[in-house]
Order: structure tokens, then sequence, then C-alpha cells
């Protein structure tokens, strides 16, 4: 059985906050996001389950990409995703319950573009596409053949890939 997963990192911050964890987005980040919702509703791609970091700006991103997708779906926030590296989002995609059959994992740079890499790496043409990184709001989809727990660059394909550039 196929599912499906998406890759995203937060839309673009302000770098005004006491903390980093508290940075909000931009009013571009909000419309990027937004955005996001619209073209994932118009590609059929909505989400079973979305798996965030606390950070606000990824609250933030989600609650504009739920709008644009005009469905109200659940956000499970863990505090582990926050600036997690590719191999901690990889261990949260482990985990995942099998009864999600899509899920959207909404995370920050470095370690969300790291692990998209790392799932193309038995398809070059796959990596290629993901060379350049992901900028804010950006999303990569993968077909995964299995279950979570079996995730990994033999079972997962690149099927599409959205990146917004906005300076």
């Amino acid at each position: 059985m196929s599912r499906r997963l998406i890759l995203m990192r937060h839309a673009k911050q302000t770098g005004l906050a006491v903390r980093d964890h508290d940075r909000p987005l931009t009013d571009g980040g909000r419309d990027d996001a937004y955005g996001v919702g619209e073209r994932l509703a118009c590609a059929g791609a909505i989400p079973d389950r979305v798996l965030s970091s606390t950070a606000l700006r990824c609250q933030q991103t989600w609650e504009a990409v739920a709008s644009g997708l005009g469905s109200a779906i659940e956000i499970d926030l863990d505090l582990a995703l926050y600036n997690a590296s590719s191999h901690d989002l990889l261990h949260a995609l482990l985990a995942v319950d099998d009864d999600v059959q899509s899920l959207l994992l909404l995370a920050h740079n470095p370690g969300i573009s790291m692990l998209g890499r790392e799932l193309s790496t038995a398809r070059e043409s796959d990596l290629d596409v993901l060379r350049a990184g992901f900028a804010p709001a950006t999303t990569a989809h993968f077909e995964i053949d299995g279950t979570w727990s079996t995730i990994s660059a033999r079972t997962a394909r690149l099927v599409r890939f959205t990146s917004v550039a906005r300076t």
C-alpha cells in the first residue's frame, strides 16, 4: 500500500522575538503558506495528519496552510522537532501509526531539506531536484511504499517539489 509524505519547511518568519522559538511569520510568509494550502487542495493532497515543530512559525504556517486548504486538520506538535536533525525527523516518521495514509511533516532547515535529500538518494533524478534546498514554504511530496516503520530511500519516491522563493 502506498502512502504520501509531504515534507514542508515553515514559511518566512520575522527576526523579531525574544526567543528563536517565538518568531512569528511575516505577512508574506502567511500569504505563501496560504498558497501552499490552496495548491495542496487543488492537487488533492490533503494530509490525514500533520506532525509539526512547536515553534510559533510552524504553528502559524500550519494555520495558514489549513486555511488555504479549507480544511481543519488537527496538528500534532512535538518539541523534539524544533530544529531537529534529519535523523530525528526520520525517527519521528518511523513512529507514525500505520492507519495514517497521508502525513505532512512541518519543520525547520537544515533538518527538513537534509531528510528530503536522504529519502532521495536511491534516485539521482530526485536528488538533483532537491539539491537546491528548501526555501521557506517549500514542499516535497513523496510516495512511500510500505509502512511508516520501513521508510527509507528504497521505499520513497519524489513526486512533486514546489519552492516559493520570496526575498
